[in-house]
């Protein structure tokens, strides 16, 4: 089992040579609460929120053998990774390697203590789903509707779509996913760019599911031409 944050802009990795005792994973639903004269309250479904996910752990002053020495870094090199990414806002890739986390998140907070005077430093970490949000003008809004509802009339697709046989006419590869795979690093080494995920996903959706971001060693991919 092994735990990696990866940025999904650059595919830089950073992994923990110590794994936490345990990786809290928090998911709920968001509900509006209404009350009603002699019903009470009643509670509607209103979306999801998002998701979190938060352990605490110790960055060892020197490796210890329980460890994976090849993943060591100083607890100082790890820490000021660590605050990079907070001070950016830089949106990773979380995984834990035989279990099914593996999402986009932000870091939300990241709070550190030295201790032991041998160099060791306790953290507690904690992230949050990047969920993508497109908000669009009331003028684009209304330009995309009108093509839509044009579109449907016709029985015609937006010339820019890309059809079902289109993509199947570019199918030439398969990979097999291994323990550690996530889609950005497939796409990286196989289509020279890791922003390619997208094009891998969509031709493996029913594979893959819903969330690009649960992949399982064993699975099957076809890989796009080039």
């Amino acid at each position: 089992m092994d735990l990696y944050l990866t940025e999904k802009d650059t595919g830089a990795r950073l992994s923990f040579a110590h794994l936490p005792h345990e990786l809290k994973t928090r998911n709920s639903g968001d509900f509006i609460s209404y009350n009603f004269i002699k019903m009470g309250e009643a509670k509607i479904p209103g979306g999801l929120k998002l998701s979190t996910y938060s352990w605490t752990g110790t960055f060892f002053g020197h490796n210890l053998p329980f460890a994976k020495p090849h993943l060591y870094l100083p607890p100082k090199e790890m820490v000021t990774r660590i605050e990079q990414w907070r001070r950016n806002h830089t949106e990773l890739i979380l995984m834990l390697t035989e279990t099914p986390v593996n999402a986009d998140v932000y870091l939300e907070s990241f709070d550190y203590t030295p201790t032991g005077g041998v160099g060791n430093i306790d953290y507690s970490i904690e992230f949050v789903e990047a969920r993508s949000v497109t908000v669009n003008t009331a003028q684009e809004a209304a330009t995309t509707s009108s093509a839509l509802s044009s579109n449907t009339a016709s029985n015609t697709r937006p010339a820019t779509a890309v059809t079902d046989t289109t993509i199947a006419s570019e199918q030439t590869r398969t990979y097999t996913v291994k323990s550690g795979d996530c889609l950005w690093n497939i796409a990286k080494q196989y289509l020279g760019k890791g922003s390619r995920y997208q094009e891998i996903y969509e031709l493996n959706k029913s594979v893959i599911g819903a969330n690009p971001n649960l992949i399982y060693p064993g699975q099957v991919y076809t890989l796009p031409a080039g």
